[in-house]
Formats: structure tokens, C-alpha cells, sequence
């Protein structure tokens, strides 16, 4: 790992990736701070790869040094996020993603969205009554087929140079040795110990002995050892067809599911063409539907694009006014319009029109909160804890990876298959409870999605790859990191550490604008003024996700930014 660029370096850095002449500087002094929340950018003049767990992030540098490439990189550091940092991803969720090889030029998505089972209904959940919440977040209608493998694997025999059984060898030993349980996981397994207990039991590996996991616990993970060996040995189709696939199939139907081996035998990932945008010169390349938050992401880039956000000046009131505003119209157009793009019409052109987003800016007050939002016929949006991860890889040949995986809430449903190791999704949830909404769960059908991996270019040349995980709040917080980097100049891992703020629209009503504690007292109590509800959430609260990105500067330094709201680091070389 190379020194890190500070503040100023770093400005001078963007600067120059903007096509400026910047001013000469001394070199920052090298190691990182005491303080993880003080902006630290890694740097590496070939490679770099950015996850959230450092035993990840050099998982993905090994392979890189090994010869593999960005592809290669990015499914080990996946892999061994499953071991590391079990609670927001794994073998038993999905995702997405976004893949530009250098030297053709080319920018693809792998989407690996997990499916709703054959037998899904419309009503499944909607008759559930008054313990729907339950099926959609712990039970087996909850879980989805798990898409994972069958992408990553997808992803290297395409665009890789590695096997399987070569990614997933850092992660079985990661789950064999074990690591040192951050402060991080603590909190969470803390926070999910009911959850945990009731579908996989005090015995679980998820517990230490029927409790939460504290700070410096050595975690250790034999079963899922046990269960990658057998997939790298026997390739996906133990996962599909095998003996995996057949404890899955009897642990999701134990919590009454409905998922059968059929289900499972016949997933394959999709291979799309990105969604593209542009934002003051920039374009921009994301995951398209079932990934609605590329989308919707694009849309507020574009209500925003003729504000002043500079003038105005960073998360001031009437940028956090406007903006929120803004959400909560692009809201409203999410529960109306989100579905899987296989079994309904999405009108993405019409939502990403020069005329939609000056109709949403026309409806916005500079002084006060609008009266109403579009009202959905759809079952309200709920805020949830939705969680996933990120990884952004770029290799020394310049071809990158933006990929996006999760297994949803923090630990999933829960529900560990018997000997296995791995937690299972609880991604339907992301459906609908309403049987009319264009996001209702049916036959095969991928529930929506917030993820948004993307990959900025100028003059066709990428600059930058970011991700995060964060459920309803990620667009809005990709949206906040790209205007500090464009239209504030802020070093990269400054644009990530500074503070965030939410908000949305539920039937037409404004919610809360939810900030961090970090913001400015004064500016809370304006936005009072003007009419919105405040909820002040912790100084870096992990509700806004964990960022991470790559700066691709010219002559091909990287720059590397990790959020400290999660465990992120970067590594490079």
C-alpha cells in the first residue's frame, strides 16, 4: 500500500483529473491517521482495489499481483466478504455488476438480482395480515433464489482469467482462521441477536456461544470453509443442483417458503448494456432496472443540474431544501413505476426527460415544502434497514469493476441451511405487499433494487468507480458524493466522510429529512422553518451506507476512498 493523499494533495489531484493545471505542492506525509473518520485517500500507481474489510480488500490485491484481473479481483474480494463481513453479503444473496474492459472499450452489467420462486403470487404476502412484515424479512417467502455464484462465476469464465476454485481460495481460509471481530460487526450482531437466534439458533457460528460476537472475538467460520471448498471442487452446479442446493431448498421450506430445487436448477444471471446518463459534462454508467437506484440516481442529477449548488454552498439550506424536495418526487415516480423491466414496462426515457425534471424543479418552493407529492396508488414505501456491500477494483491493464452484492437486511432472513455456513437472503422483501403494483412478487420475477455501481467518464475516459450499500438511501448518497466531487472539488475521501442527509415521500406525504448529528445546528433549525421534520441520526451513521470509490487520475494514478461509516479500506500497489 502506497502513503495516502491528504486533503490538498488530493484536491490538486482532482484538479487535474478535471483537465486543470494544478499548483505544485509538497508530498503529504505518509501513514494513515489515528482518527478513521479523518478523509484518508489510498493511492496506487497500478492497481487498486476498495471493500469493505481490509482482509477483502488484500484478497482482491493478491489475485491482482497474482495476474488475474479486475474481474478476477473483484469475485475474490466478494468471495471473501462472505467470510469477513458475513452479515451483508454472501453466497446465499445476489447483485449486480458493472463491467469496463480497457481494451475494446467495452462497459457491460452482470445483473445476478436474486428471483422469486415458480410458485410466488401476487397475494402471497398481501394475505398474510397483520404478520406480513414477518414473511417478507425472516420466513422462507422472504428468500429469494440466490444469484451470487451463478454471477460471479458468469462474470470470470467471460471477462476473467481465473477459475472459481482460485477466487474463493482466500476466502476459505479467511473463514477457517478467523479474524479479529471489529467494532462494526459487534454492533450489528448486537443489533440482529433476536434475528439471529430465532432462525439459526444459539449453536450458530453467528453466535459465540448463544451471544453476540464483542470487539476482538476471534469469529471463525468452518462450515462455510467446508461448503466453498465443495463449490470449488464441484464447480456452481453443487450449489444448484447438488447437495448445497438441496439443504437450501429444506431450510427455506422448514420457515415455510416455497422455493424448490426446480427454482434453484433453473437460475441464470442476465448480461445487459448499462444505463447511461450525464451530469455537467460527465457520463455516467450504471446498472439499469431491476437496479432502479442507476435510475432514479440520473433522474435527480438531472432536477438538480441548473441549481446553483456551489453558490448556494455545501449542505446548506437551500441545497438540503431543494434537494430533499427533489427525492421526494423522485420517490413518488419510484413506487409508481418499478418493476423488473422482464415482466413490466418501465418508462425510463419519459422519467429521465429534460421535461421531468423541470416539471419536479417547478414544483419546488424555494421557501417552503410543497403541500402534496404524486400520489401512488402503490402501497406505501417503507424504510428499512437494507444493507449490502461494495467493491470498486481497477487493475494496471485499466479495466474496472463497480460491483454491487447483498443479502439485504444485516444478516439476511437469518436462516443458516443445516452445515452450510452461509446466511440466506431475505430480498423479497423488496417486493411489494400490494398485488397492483408493478413491483409485485411473481413467478421468477427480480424484485427492485436500490443498488447503483457505477463508473463516471469524461471524454470517454473513466475517471471515477462508486458504490454503496445503504437500501433506499444509496442514490441519494451517490447522488451527494458526485456533487461534493463536481461541483465543491472535494477530495475524494472527503466527498465520502461528509455529511449526509435523506429524505422521502410516502402516498404523497413528506417524511423526515433524516442528517447526520454532524450538521450544522443552525441549518437543522432553518430547515424547520421551512416546514420539514428533522431526524438527527448519529455522526457517521451506517443508515447512509459505506461508500467506496477509485480515482483514476491522469497518466493512471489511483486514488482510493473507503467510508469509516462502515469497516472500508483500500489497497493498492
Amino acid at each position: 500500500m502506497k502513503p495516502p493523499l491528504r486533503a490538498a494533495a488530493c484536491a490538486v489531484a482532482l484538479l487535474a483529473a478535471l483537465g486543470c493545471t494544478p499548483p505544485r505542492i509538497e508530498p503529504p506525509p505518509a501513514g494513515p491517521p489515528a482518527d478513521p473518520h479523518v478523509p484518508y485517500n489510498y493511492v496506487g500507481t497500478k492497481a487498486m482495489v476498495v471493500a469493505a474489510h481490509p482482509l477483502a480488500a488484500e484478497a482482491g490485491i493478491a489475485m491482482l499481483k497474482a495476474g488475474g484481473n479486475a474481474v478476477d479481483a473483484a469475485v475474490a474480494t466478494a468471495f471473501a466478504l462472505n467470510a469477513a463481513e458475513p452479515f451483508a453479503s454472501g453466497v446465499g444473496g445476489g447483485g449486480f455488476m458493472v463491467i469496463h474492459m480497457a481494451r475494446t472499450g467495452k462497459t457491460t452489467v452482470v445483473n445476478f438480482r436474486e428471483k422469486a420462486p415458480a410458485a410466488m403470487t401476487p397475494t402471497i404476502y398481501s394475505e398474510k395480515g397483520e404478520a406480513r412484515d414477518d414473511w417478507r424479512t425472516v420466513k422462507g417467502t422472504a428468500v429469494g433464489v440466490p444469484g451470487m455464484l451463478a454471477g460471479w462465476s458468469y462474470a470470470l469464465e467471460k471477462y476473467g482469467t481465473k477459475s472459481l476454485a482460485q477466487a474463493a481460495a482466500r476466502a476459505i481460509e479467511i473463514a477457517e482462521k478467523g479474524f479479529a471481530v471489529s467494532a462494526t460487526f459487534s454492533t450489528i450482531n448486537k443489533e440482529e441477536y433476536d434475528k439471529i437466534l430465532l432462525n439459526a439458533g444459539e449453536s450458530s457460528c453467528y453466535l459465540n456461544g448463544g451471544l453476540p460476537y464483542e470487539p476482538g472475538d476471534i469469529y471463525r467460520n468452518p462450515d462455510l470453509a467446508a461448503t466453498l471448498r465443495l463449490i470449488s471442487e464441484r464447480g456452481i452446479a453443487e450449489f444448484y443442483t447438488g447437495g448445497v442446493a438441496r439443504k437450501l431448498v429444506a431450510a427455506v421450506q422448514a420457515k415455510g417458503g416455497v422455493m424448490t430445487l426446480d427454482d434453484l436448477a433453473s437460475y441464470k444471471p442476465v448480461e445487459v448494456e448499462p444505463l447511461r446518463g450525464a451530469y455537467k459534462g460527465f457520463e455516467i454508467r450504471t446498472a439499469p432496472p431491476p437496479a432502479t437506484g442507476g435510475l432514479h440516481l440520473l433522474q435527480l442529477l438531472a432536477v438538480a443540474e441548473p441549481w446553483p449548488l456551489k453558490t448556494w454552498g455545501l449542505n446548506s439550506v437551500p441545497a438540503i431544501h431543494h434537494l430533499s424536495e427533489a427525492m421526494r418526487f423522485i420517490f413518488a415516480d419510484k413506487d409508481r413505476y418499478d418493476g423488473d423491466p422482464e415482466s413490466v414496462v418501465i418508462p425510463v426515457r419519459e422519467l429521465l426527460a429534460p421535461a421531468t425534471a423541470a416539471r419536479i424543479r417547478s414544483a419546488i418552493a424555494p421557501g417552503r415544502t410543497a403541500n402534496a407529492y404524486p400520489f401512488s396508488r402503490f402501497d406505501a414505501l417503507q424504510e428499512k434497514k437494507e444493507n449490502t456491500t461494495h467493491v470498486c477494483v481497477v487493475d494496471a491493464a485499466g479495466n474496472i469493476v463497480a460491483l454491487t452484492q447483498s443479502i439485504q437486511n444485516f444478516f439476511g432472513t437469518g436462516i443458516v441451511p443445516e452445515g452450510t455456513g452461509f446466511l440466506l437472503n431475505d430480498q423479497l422483501g423488496d417486493f411489494s405487499i400490494d398485488p397492483n403494483s408493478p413491483n409485485a412478487p411473481a413467478a421468477g420475477r427480480r424484485p427492485v433494487s436500490n443498488m447503483t455501481p457505477l463508473i463516471l467518464f469524461k471524454d470517454s475516459r473513466p475517471i471515477l468507480v462508486l458504490g454503496s450499500p445503504g437500501g433506499t438511501r444509496i442514490f441519494p448518497s451517490m447522488a451527494q458524493i458526485l456533487f461534493n466531487i463536481i461541483d465543491f472539488g472535494m477530495p475524494l475521501d472527503e466527498a465520502i466522510e461528509a455529511p449526509r442527509f435523506f429524505s422521502y415521500s410516502v402516498g404523497g406525504k413528506p417524511r423526515p429529512i433524516s442528517v447526520e448529528k454532524r450538521m450544522d445546528s443552525g441549518t437543522i433549525e432553518a430547515l424547520k422553518a421551512l416546514g420539514h421534520a428533522v431526524t438527527v441520526r448519529e455522526d457517521y451513521d451506517k443508515y447512509f451506507g459505506g461508500a467506496h470509490a477509485i480515482m483514476i487520475l491522469p497518466g493512471g494514478k489511483l486514488l482510493g476512498g473507503a467510508d469509516s461509516r462502515r469497516d472500508g479500506v483500500g489497497r493498492g500497489y
